[in-house]
């Protein structure tokens, strides 16, 4: 496949109108709310970066090869710009020499019918590595979470920790409503994001790039003890 193909088919997958940058699928994953019929043409907050085409044709060209699925099949989903701790793209292994350097890059979700899979890479996608992590919550994504949930609470960042980040997609409340507040009509795509301090479970949602977190407050006084494996 052409580069110029390679563009062609990431425009298929991925595209964006101006105005409220409507995001528009032709590949709805298993990371969505199972069993919600009535999710289609998610939304993006205006000006979401992109990555450039450089860096969305080496990774659906690696996973193609990675997962031994045609190229022709593959979508890219969500879409994070990310600065990580290496040169291994923070998900180097123990015996691994890494350059101890921050790297500019990028996260994207690479997606197959009902099926996704991370994948991080530098600015220009000459370094692309799949992640094999049990949570791929974009780190810049994360940092905002925790820094809401200090503000929401009071407990300091080092007594909290997220143990699980699932993506989904929302309605416009993103999930939590208010009692007589109507929810925009659009979907975002966004996390689930559980955090846990010593006594308690704060339940996050937020959309793909933390311009809106909202703190489930039905689930927030969940014991400890509650927490599923």
């Amino acid at each position: 496949m052409t580069k110029r193909s390679h563009a062609t088919h990431r425009l298929k997958k991925l595209s964006f109108s101006t105005g409220g940058i409507a995001l528009t699928l032709a590949v709805l994953t298993g990371c969505v709310t199972p069993g919600d019929p009535n999710i289609f043409n998610p939304t993006t907050p205006p000006g979401i970066p992109l990555p450039p085409n450089s860096v969305s044709d080496r990774v659906l060209e690696m996973a193609a090869e990675d997962l031994s699925i045609p190229e022709s099949e593959l979508g890219i989903l969500r879409v994070n710009e990310e600065t990580w701790p290496d040169g291994c793209l923070g998900i180097g292994t123990a015996n691994e020499g890494c350059l101890q350097a921050l790297v500019e890059g990028w996260q994207l979700e690479v997606v197959h019918g009902n099926q996704s899979w991370f994948y991080r890479t530098d600015s220009t996608g000459a370094t692309v590595r799949q992640s094999y992590l049990e949570n791929n919550l974009p780190p810049s994504l994360g940092s905002l979470v925790l820094s809401q949930a200090v503000k929401d609470t009071g407990i300091s960042q080092e007594q909290l920790d997220i143990v699980r980040a699932e993506p989904r997609v929302w309605d416009g409340c993103l999930g939590v409503e208010d009692n007589g507040t109507s929810c925009p009509q659009v979907r975002y795509f966004g996390w689930r994001v559980t955090l846990i301090s010593d006594d308690r479970l704060l339940v996050y949602h937020t959309e793909m790039l933390g311009y809106q977190i909202r703190l489930n407050r039905l689930q927030n006084t969940a014991l400890l003890r509650n927490i599923i494996p």
